[in-house]
């Protein structure tokens, strides 16, 4: 027997406050429980499975600007929606998602306050989406088992380095890191770049810590002017980040308490971004699956070549 968004709701609404059920990431579990996704569903599972359940009927379409998804009624009583054309697969996954949790929202909304909600949840969907598409549990072993390598989640995920990034900082409570990825305002193609890369073109676009992970003053994260990393600051001259980019390679660094890796994100022979993680000092063992399986630049004065670490 196929369920329903109707159904989702019935149970839902068998809570005394049946909106704290929405809560991203339990509510994320609970919905991929309930419509038996896979543990990493693909853009046709979900287009599948929303139209069974008549969350919505899913498709491409042209949309004006920036805008990545919408959702609205048709007039047979089910919903449209639309994903922008063109976009990755994994991106048009993420907004499916996203888009379903909105309307989640809104139908459980209406039956448990009797009118429509004028609530925006945009942050709410977001999280949601990440965490069915990157489950918690399963999320965090593989980022031990990697070494909290971005460039290895993103493709063991099939999602964004953006989003892979910022669901470390979610996940990881229990392991101190800064994850940073800088990346260039203009996306696309890179035979479309009005330009080459330059190294003032990279910009902070995630910036997430996690909470026993406070700001740093470091010059390997922060390079010869000081100061700490904010987003939309520009990549450091003399910073680790800035070497990885002038390289093309990865580099390895410790000093000032913390240990860094930065890794080039190269497409399409072009530099395309540039990330980040960085961890105690006291604790760089954690990053040695990821060393352990690149060749890395060691810059003078770090402690001694990787992927073995001195003790201490």
């Amino acid at each position: 027997m196929t369920r329903t968004l109707e159904d989702l709701c019935d149970g839902l609404m068998t809570d005394d406050e049946p909106m704290t059920r929405l809560e991203p990431e339990g509510f994320a579990a609970e919905f991929g429980a309930f419509f038996g996704l896979s543990g990493r569903p693909t853009l046709a599972e979900l287009t599948d499975t929303f139209e069974r359940a008549g969350i919505g009927k899913v498709s491409a379409a042209k949309l004006p600007g920036d805008l990545r998804g919408i959702h609205y009624p048709l007039p047979d009583g089910g919903r449209a929606i639309h994903y922008q054309e063109g976009q990755w697969e994994a991106s048009c996954e993420y907004t499916v998602l996203h888009e379903g949790y909105e309307i989640v929202y809104e139908t459980l909304w209406q039956r448990s306050h009797g009118e429509a909600s004028t609530q925006k949840v945009c942050p709410e969907a977001d999280r949601f989406a990440a965490a069915v598409l990157m489950p918690p549990d399963t999320f965090a072993a593989y980022a031990l088992a990697s070494g909290l390598d971005v460039v290895a989640l993103k493709n063991v995920f099939r999602c964004s380095y953006s989003a892979v990034a910022i669901r470390l900082g979610e996940v990881m409570d229990r392991q101190p890191l800064l994850a940073v990825l800088y990346e260039r305002k203009q996306q696309g193609d890179p035979a479309c770049w009005s330009s080459p890369t330059r190294l003032a073109d990279l910009r902070v676009r995630v910036l997430k810590r996690t909470a026993d992970m406070g700001p740093s003053r470091s010059r390997l994260l922060n390079g010869c002017r000081g100061g700490i990393l904010r987003k939309g600051k520009p990549l450091s001259a003399g910073s680790l980040a800035e070497q990885a980019a002038r390289s093309g390679e990865p580099e390895y660094a410790e000093g000032d308490g913390i240990a860094v890796v930065a890794t080039p994100v190269l497409w399409k022979g072009r530099l395309s971004k540039v990330v980040v993680v960085a961890v105690p000092r006291a604790q760089r063992r954690v990053l040695e699956p990821q060393l352990g399986r690149r060749s890395w630049r060691c810059p003078q004065g770090s402690s001694g070549p990787v992927p073995g670490f001195a003790a201490g």
